[in-house]
């Protein structure tokens, strides 16, 4: 139940360090004052280049996107045996992934190395991470996630991510293209998989102590956003925390050259993030932008 009857939202940004056209599309979104976190990839081709953004943009939140499919592993593959293949990569997908926790191939022992090494790397960088999340959402796999509240608490990292859309949207088709409808069914079903973790993922998190946002959005309608689909949410957004996930970014050559779905929706996003219509409509409303950091507090 929602502590406040205020309508906080807070809009992450996830994908920071996936491409230096990912970075510089996070902080424009950051300059223009909607988008107030966002979630680094320890093992990102463009980390390093993700630091110079934040330090820019000291007003922006970050956590860690947490890692452990499609790219190189932030530690030494012979730390974490079993967790990378003959290239030297992690799983290519979460039912990869998914296969060999089944099968006994990934060993907690492992889990646990990797995704510590990806949250020290930023704490040895100079950031205080504000939030746990993951790319894919693995993090929600029980395998995964006592491992993930472990290194919460031992980094005091005070939020994690309940990657959990709401019900009824495959109502949202009606500000759609086909296009985007055939999206959106795919997506919801997607969500729906993911949802089926929810139960044991609240029990261990209220167990733990840590928080997560009183509601959240996102993945069915990642990568068909438009601002009548956002504004049709917002509209219905409840008394609490609310977390948006967005992916914005620049669809350049290094975008293209990675294993992701996402390329010129992520412009889109940008865009639509930068929408002065929609930051006045939010104030109107009296949702109140915010972030991590200020909601810990």
């Amino acid at each position: 139940m929602a502590k406040t009857e205020k309508r906080i939202l807070i809009i992450n940004a996830d994908d920071l360090g996936y491409t230096r056209g990912v970075n510089l599309a996070i902080g424009e979104c950051a300059a223009k004052g909607m988008v107030r976190s966002a979630s680094l990839m320890a093992n990102g081709y463009a980390f390093d280049h993700a630091v110079e953004i934040l330090r820019k943009h000291s007003s922006l939140d970050v956590g860690v996107h947490l890692v452990l499919t499609e790219l190189p592993p932030a530690s030494s593959p012979a730390k974490i045996g079993g967790l990378t293949d003959y290239r030297g990569l992690l799983p290519a997908t979460p039912r990869e992934l998914m296969t060999h926790l089944a099968g006994g191939r990934i060993s907690k022992d492992s889990i646990r190395q990797e995704l510590s090494t990806q949250i020290g790397k930023l704490v040895d960088h100079g950031l205080r991470p504000t939030h746990l999340d993951s790319h894919k959402h693995v993090h929600a796999l029980p395998q995964v996630l006592e491992t993930v509240i472990e290194l919460a608490h031992k980094f005091s990292v005070p939020w994690i991510r309940a990657p959990f859309d709401g019900a009824g949207l495959f109502r949202l088709g009606h500000f759609l293209d086909r296009k985007g409808k055939t999206s959106l069914c795919t997506q919801v079903l997607k969500a729906k998989l993911i949802g089926s973790l929810r139960t044991g993922f609240y029990k261990r998190m209220r167990d733990s102590g840590l928080r997560t946002p009183d509601h959240f959005f996102g993945i069915s309608c990642t990568g068909i956003w438009n601002a009548a689909l956002v504004i049709h949410l917002l509209e219905d957004l409840q008394p609490g925390v609310t977390e948006w996930m967005v992916h914005p970014g620049n669809y350049d050559g290094d975008l293209e050259r990675m294993s992701t779905r996402l390329l010129d929706q992520r412009e889109k996003e940008r865009d639509l993030l930068q929408n002065t219509d929609l930051h006045r409509y939010l104030v109107g409303q009296g949702i109140i932008l915010s972030s991590f950091h200020r909601e810990a507090q």
